[in-house]
């Protein structure tokens, strides 16, 4: 199910977050938008608040090739409802931990931020999971993707 956006805002205006954008996207779901500096009060308050999205489901990362947008999805049982939480990242930004809130987090964040070059801060174990220690982000988008044009007339 799909939660209520007005109930949402209201949730975040109590916990003292103004301004944060909420969308209710028909293909996917409610998505709230966050800077990096609001993320973790925004996932915060939902999880303390009456609607309870007390359960990470996952981290993810995506390189929009003008940064990175970090996206956590979280859902309540308690009402059978999902939030996906959007913060965008400047290529290279720091990625506040939120392992203490979500301990589900521990090692996505780990996996996001080597991926994609962010800096882990606040997590008891910031090391690379999967690459080497000084190796290039693995999924940073190096060139544009291609048009519809261009793959057409290769």
């Amino acid at each position: 199910m799909r939660p209520d956006t007005a109930a949402l805002a209201r949730t975040l205006s109590a916990a003292g977050l103004k301004g944060i954008e909420i969308d209710d996207v028909p293909s996917l779901g409610v998505v709230i938008h966050a800077s990096a500096a609001h993320a973790r009060p925004v996932l915060s308050a939902l999880k303390a608040s009456d609607d309870g999205f007390e359960f990470l489901v996952d981290l993810f990362g995506i390189d929009t090739t003008e940064a990175v947008d970090v996206v956590y999805h979280l859902r309540s049982f308690a009402r059978d409802e999902e939030v996906f939480v959007k913060v965008d990242l400047d290529y290279g930004s720091d990625l506040a931990s939120v392992w203490d809130l979500f301990p589900a987090a521990l090692m996505p964040e780990r996996e996001c931020a080597e991926m994609f070059g962010l800096t882990l801060s606040g997590h008891p174990n910031p090391k690379h999971l999967l690459l080497t220690e000084g190796s290039k982000p693995f999924l940073l988008k190096q060139h544009l993707i291609r048009t519809p044009e261009e793959v057409r007339n290769r």
